[in-house]
């Protein structure tokens, strides 16, 4: 583990952690998020970043400077961002998302999907399923889309996985989640176990995130907690996550039950880091590491694109 990581990790602990377990009021993390962002200084991406509606839902589109107009797209990453259902916005995600496009050199869309308690489920996981429909409309291939997602947006690509296989819709070329939260019911052993390692999630706050976000459901319905759900026959999925999360159990969980389902699956568990912290590219190696591994695995998984007749 770089002195980088280390050094960030602990600043995150005594940061962000901290302000996270005294925030029990989702609306005034929110206003307190958006004035440290508002007060930060202006940051020019390395990338041609733009906004659309994508089946009626607001959505980022971050691509290389060279890249095609959106309406030339033949291939596509969707990124659903993470932020316990309650918060996150697209731009919060550009560390990550601009390192992708350049890497693999294809357009990520980021939905802004709606956010609990004003609109609990199934209304994050149904705009996801709209933009996918709308890559699909657009002509792009399924096997030319991946589908990308941190925490609670790992939780919703896994969830979306299974609608789709469920309404019979076709299946993505990948699925990649970064330290996805794939069962709310809480039977993970690491939720206890982690719950003083893990350098960001205070247990108590994503329990209340939970509740927020699936009132008066059931917990272990798949497309809340996709553990629960028929695996089979799912795109072949990349998961990564750190050996100290609160969440590490439902990446290894999920491989294991993707595994005895048939699926295809890679796990890779980190030392040391804390939750998503791929999105600090320009702090560690470790997060340029495990994007570059992320891109190379999107891309040996992503049809090639199709020939344009003489």
């Amino acid at each position: 583990m770089s002195i980088q990581a280390v050094l960030m990790r602990e600043v995150i602990r005594l940061t962000a952690k901290r302000r996270l377990r005294h925030s029990d009021d989702v609306l005034a993390l929110r206003h307190a998020l958006q004035q440290k962002k508002q007060n930060a200084k202006p940051k020019q991406w390395p990338a041609a970043i733009s906004s659309l509606r994508l089946g009626e839902v607001p959505t980022e589109r971050v691509a290389t400077v060279s890249a095609p107009a959106a309406e030339a797209d033949d291939a596509a990453l969707i990124y659903l961002h993470g932020g316990a259902w309650v918060v996150g916005e697209p731009d919060d995600f550009r560390p990550l998302t601009t390192q992708l496009a350049q890497l693999t050199g294809l357009p990520v869309y980021v939905p802004d999907y709606r956010l609990a308690p004003e609109y609990p489920f199934p209304a994050a996981l149904n705009d996801c399923e709209a933009v996918y429909r709308a890559l699909l409309a657009k002509g792009i291939a399924p096997s030319r889309i991946a589908l990308l997602g941190d925490s609670a947006g790992g939780n919703l690509i896994f969830a979306l996985a299974l609608r789709l296989k469920r309404l019979g819709l076709p299946q993505p070329a990948a699925l990649v989640g970064l330290s996805p939260c794939t069962d709310l019911s809480g039977d993970s052993a690491s939720f206890k176990r982690n719950a003083r390692r893990d350098a960001l999630l205070p247990a108590e706050r994503l329990s209340e995130c939970i509740s927020a976000y699936c009132p008066h459901c059931s917990l272990k319905e798949p497309e809340i907690s996709p553990l629960f759900g028929d695996l089979a026959n799912i795109a072949p999925a990349l998961l990564q996550v750190s050996d100290n999360e609160i969440l590490l159990d439902d990446s290894t969980r999920l491989a294991e039950r993707i595994r005895a389902a048939g699926g295809v699956v890679q796990l890779d568990v980190w030392k040391g880091l804390w939750h998503v912290w791929q999105n600090f590219p320009q702090q560690v190696p470790e997060a340029r590491q495990a994007i570059a591994h992320i891109a190379e695995f999107v891309m040996a998984h992503m049809a090639p694109p199709a020939k344009i007749s003489a």
